[in-house]
């Protein structure tokens, strides 16, 4: 099992790509938002979500910890599989899917390919009351995503849980910080004083 890779995308197709790290490459499938934002020649670390089964081990990456969440919370769902739940993060971004939960807009949500309106609307109704153990959804719409994934990252390193975490964003306005080091510095003040 794979908690990341990090390597260097060395090709890539619409739904992988290959992922070179010191000579091997790792077929890691990818959803369609992640393919543009890819660049060849490149390195970038993925967390894996890693689907294995009786006839297939596929590896899936994300390029940050809560797209994995939420598509580890949508194969949850009754009737959605890895094909739809990446379909969905093709088709909307993180925030837009919270926003699209949060204001139960079954209508929109229900534009990704092969999901119809019942489990469009299945989809509100389970992940609706689970949008805390997806991650710090309410309050990532004020900050660049990237910067709110290595603030996770490096209060995880330093020993805390993901409650304590979430409990410590949740008391902050990331978004007056220029930096991951000037959130990081804050924080520790407050968890000091």
């Amino acid at each position: 099992m794979f908690e990341y890779l990090y390597g260097m995308v060395d090709y890539k197709k619409l739904d992988y790509i290959a992922l070179d790290i010191n000579g091997v490459g790792y077929k890691v499938y990818i959803s369609l938002r992640e393919y543009e934002n890819l660049e060849i020649g490149k390195k970038y670390k993925f967390f894996i979500y890693n689907h294995i089964r009786e006839d297939i081990n596929k590896l899936i990456g994300f390029l940050n910890m809560r797209d994995r969440k939420l598509f580890e919370q949508l194969l949850k769902i009754k009737g959605i599989g890895v094909s739809l739940a990446l379909a969905i993060l093709s088709t909307f971004s993180y925030d837009k899917i919270v926003e699209l939960i949060t204001n139960e807009d079954y209508k929109n949500l229900k534009r990704v390919p092969k999901l119809g309106e019942k489990k469009a609307q299945l989809i509100i109704l389970e992940l609706r009351s689970k949008l805390k153990d997806i991650g710090i959804s309410e309050i990532s719409k004020n900050y660049d995503s990237e910067m709110l994934d290595d603030l996770v990252l490096a209060l995880e390193s330093l020993g805390y849980n993901e409650k304590e975490i979430n409990k410590i964003l949740s008391k902050n306005d990331i978004s007056k910080f220029f930096s991951v080091e000037d959130a990081i510095k804050e924080i520790l003040k407050q968890i000091k004083a």
